[in-house]
């Protein structure tokens, strides 16, 4: 066998085997390399994700998510970015360890927490990446006012290409922009990212308000189960009271019943015994007529037999 023919027999086991073993792609969760965020940063960003992820919490149709890399080539594991937070409509929100935007949809909104440091990659590359996504809205938040003027930009696809959107005066009354996407509006207060809802006329909650009025809902409910006890406290001493008093009231008629019943007696035993004394001197009086009657008898019968003895005396 020639040289040409061996090199031909030994290549063909190597093309077969690319043919039957398909390349496996890893897509790794993270790039390898440090995530570093200023406090600022991080709490604006995990303030708005956490805003977000409540706001869609009741919808399985919708993946909010933040720093996930989110890959936009099959097969190709270095083309990737991973946004601040994002918006994905039409997808199970289910967690992920990865985004492939070749099996979902592409975000609807992006939100990128930028800075000096980033602002090249922000304004530049990732700028074009998204477009290409087909991304429909991104916008741009500078927290510390660093390079961006206003420190708040958003952009709108159109056409394969961002354009500046406008601010607009919102119903709270300040300047702002809205997002179509997520049917909210957003704007500053004092260089913290609001998210303003115009349906219920005010803005999402940060999770330190949540926790500010969960306090206090905690704090009102437990100052409202006080306030029952008390009632029902002073609900069970009136009725405490009132049956002390119920007792006292049966017990003090039983005594005037008792009273009542024992002078009855006393009187009937007071009229008896009147009775009793008038039979008694009725008979001493009876008894009284009868001895003088029976005196004024004897006296007339000693009476009558003197006389006879005297008429006897004279006839002798």
């Amino acid at each position: 066998m020639s040289e040409a023919a061996a090199d031909n027999s030994r290549s063909i086991p190597r093309a077969v085997d690319r043919a039957v073993v398909p390349r496996v792609v890893e897509y790794p969760s993270s790039d390898g390399k440090p995530v570093a965020e200023t406090d600022l940063h991080f709490d604006r960003l995990t303030d708005v994700a956490k805003m977000l992820k409540r706001r869609y919490k009741d919808r399985d149709d919708v993946y909010v998510s933040a720093n996930l890399q989110v890959y936009d080539l099959p097969n190709k594991s270095e083309s990737h970015l991973a946004p601040d937070v994002f918006v994905v409509f039409g997808v199970p929100g289910h967690r992920r360890d990865v985004f492939k935007l070749w099996e979902e949809r592409p975000p609807a909104f992006i939100l990128e927490i930028t800075s000096k440091t980033t602002r090249r990659d922000d304004q530049d590359k990732k700028r074009r990446r998204y477009a290409a996504w087909g991304v429909s809205e991104y916008f741009l938040y500078d927290p510390r006012a660093e390079y961006l003027t206003p420190p708040l930009r958003g952009l709108s696809l159109a056409g394969g290409r961002y354009r500046e959107m406008r601010e607009r005066v919102l119903p709270n009354g300040e300047g702002g922009l809205h997002s179509e996407a997520l049917g909210l509006h957003l704007w500053l207060r004092d260089r913290e990212l609001r998210l303003y809802d115009p349906e219920a006329g005010a803005d999402l909650l940060t999770p330190a308000e949540q926790d500010d009025r969960a306090d206090s809902e905690a704090a009102r409910a437990d100052t409202e189960a006080a306030r029952a006890d008390a009632a029902v406290a002073q609900v069970r001493a009136e009725a405490a009271r009132a049956d002390s008093e119920a007792r006292a009231r049966v017990e003090a008629e039983a005594r005037a019943d008792s009273e009542a019943k024992a002078r009855a007696e006393a009187e009937a035993r007071v009229d008896s015994e009147a009775k009793a004394r008038a039979e008694a001197e009725a008979r001493v009086d009876s008894e009284a007529k009868a001895r003088a009657e029976a005196e004024a008898a004897r006296a007339d019968s000693e009476a009558r037999i003197r006389e006879l003895e005297a008429q006897l005396r004279r006839k002798r």
